[in-house]
């Protein structure tokens, strides 16, 4: 018969074996698995067995009540160590994928470049890990997700990079009236406008803090929600270190109404500050090193029916800037999307847009605004296939400085994606994309980009981590392979 010990160092050894084991088993397990694992550890640490006529409580439900004659006091204590601290269990996804893909212009040089354009083919190798892990209580969680790449080009070998990307995000309650969400990430990923750099590469590394809390007046009501962030973004290439380091800082003040069907519409107005660290007395002169964004704003989502849906943003921005005061400018952001699913296998978005952004490719451009719209169709072929068609046509306004001459530009942008589902965790993936893009007062450039994917996907039957997963094609102010940015 096992040897008793002290209730305390019991209760110390169990606390240490369970909360430093728990993260790894709940992961590797399911939840009855662990319950049972959870009996196994008491059993050994108490020298007590559990009731014969008591049912083992399902994992994440409420701790057990002490019953006089079949549960000790010491066994039910045990057990609240151990059973608020992962209530509902840790859902994860994992994913690896291998990406095969053949781009006709990865600097994206324009036309003029000539034979200094070539195409060339890459391989991707990239693992993603997602996770919800309940902490305390059903309402505070920590999110995490993480991913590691390796990108390999079989004759520019100088585009060769490991992007990577992390990012933790504790979602927590105080009691019934307080919630709030603080978040730290990092990535480095390739630049997308990589003319900027020909012939070399150039790397942005990324970092992100932000914080809210809103008090909830109501299970509707939560008012005020104030949050603050600060980003800093750092590039490789000498030149654009200095043009486009940009460290930013921001405040908002709002409150958000939640009504039928999380239909949901929230107003507020937030300052930001942006600064470029590392621009010469020249370029100050010409693009400033700093300006400060106020901006009054109104977004919603209207779930009209069980298969359309809306979601708006109107915002109203007026940029100042520190040393080019005479140009300050009104801005503004205005977004919309729908949804609608047609049958049961035909789904349509629709997504309409106009928003200011910094211009990145050319240093002659204080800023820009990008007005476009997308219309995309998905259509469930077989049992396992998935077919889906974008098209994007968007028109560039390009706000020079200095004489303040204005540029424009149009862009085509269409691709098609075809999904099997091989296996229930194995897909293949061929997609691609071509752009086109001209204009007057500048070049025009285009270029085509074939891929073929395996993924490889392992989770323990939660979907929800899946969607932490960043994806490089999502990237702001342009989306290429907008499927992927939908879901």
């Amino acid at each position: 018969m096992p040897s008793r010990c002290d209730p305390l160092v019991c209760a110390t050894q169990l606390a240490v074996a369970l909360l430093g084991a728990a993260p790894t088993l709940a992961m590797a397990m399911d939840a009855q698995a662990y319950n049972q694992l959870v009996e196994r550890v008491i059993e050994q640490t108490t020298g007590q067995a559990k009731a014969p006529d008591r049912a083992t409580p399902s994992f994440g439900s409420s701790p057990p009540v002490a019953t006089p004659g079949k549960e000790s006091v010491f066994r039910v204590a045990a057990k609240e160590l151990v059973q608020p601290v992962f209530p509902q269990g840790i859902n994860y996804a994992i994913q690896a994928q291998r990406i095969l893909q053949r781009h006709s212009n990865p600097y994206r040089l324009p036309d003029s470049a000539g034979d200094q354009r070539k195409g060339d083919t890459a391989v991707a190798d990239e693992i993603r890990v997602a996770a919800n892990v309940p902490l305390l209580s059903e309402r505070t969680r920590l999110q995490a997700a993480a991913a590691l790449g390796n990108v390999r080009y079989h004759d520019q070998r100088q585009l060769d990079h490991q992007p990577h990307y992390l990012k933790a995000a504790l979602q927590w309650h105080g009691g019934d009236l307080l919630q709030g969400t603080v978040s730290v990430s990092e990535r480095t990923r390739l630049n997308r406008y990589l003319a900027t750099s020909w012939p070399q590469r150039d790397l942005i590394k990324q970092r992100l803090f932000s914080a809210d809390v809103g008090l909830r007046v109501s299970e509707s009501l939560t008012l005020p929600m104030v949050s603050v962030s600060r980003s800093a973004s750092r590039n490789e290439f000498a030149s654009n270190q200095m043009l486009y380091n940009r460290d930013d800082t921001r405040l908002q003040l709002a409150g958000r109404y939640v009504g039928i069907d999380n239909s949901y519409v929230m107003m507020g107005v937030s300052q930001s500050r942006s600064r470029y660290p590392d621009r010469t007395v020249q370029q100050i002169q010409q693009l400033d090193q700093s300006f400060t964004d106020r901006e009054y704003f109104v977004n919603g989502a209207w779930h009209y029916s069980a298969k359309t849906a809306f979601e708006t943003y109107l915002g109203w921005r007026r940029r100042a800037y520190t040393t080019l005061v005479d140009r300050d400018v009104d801005l503004l952001t205005a977004e919309m999307r729908a949804y609608w699913d047609y049958s049961s296998k035909t789904s349509l978005h629709a997504h309409l847009w106009h928003r200011p952004f910094g211009n990145e490719e050319d240093p002659g451009t204080l800023y820009s605004t990008l007005t476009g719209g997308r219309l995309s169709a998905r259509w469930q072929a077989g049992e396992k296939t998935w077919v889906s068609l974008n098209v994007v046509r968007e028109q560039q306004k390009n706000y020079r400085s200095g004489s303040g001459d204005r540029s424009e530009s149009q862009a085509w942008r269409w691709g098609p994606r075809l999904e099997w589902q091989v296996h229930p965790n194995v897909s293949v993936v061929l997609d691609g994309w071509r752009e086109r893009v001209r204009g007057d007062g500048s070049q025009g450039y285009g270029g085509t980009v074939v891929r073929v994917s395996v993924v490889l996907n392992h989770d323990n039957g939660y979907t929800q981590p899946a969607k932490l997963f960043l994806h490089a094609e999502c990237d702001a102010p342009r989306y290429l392979d907008t499927r992927l940015c939908d879901q």
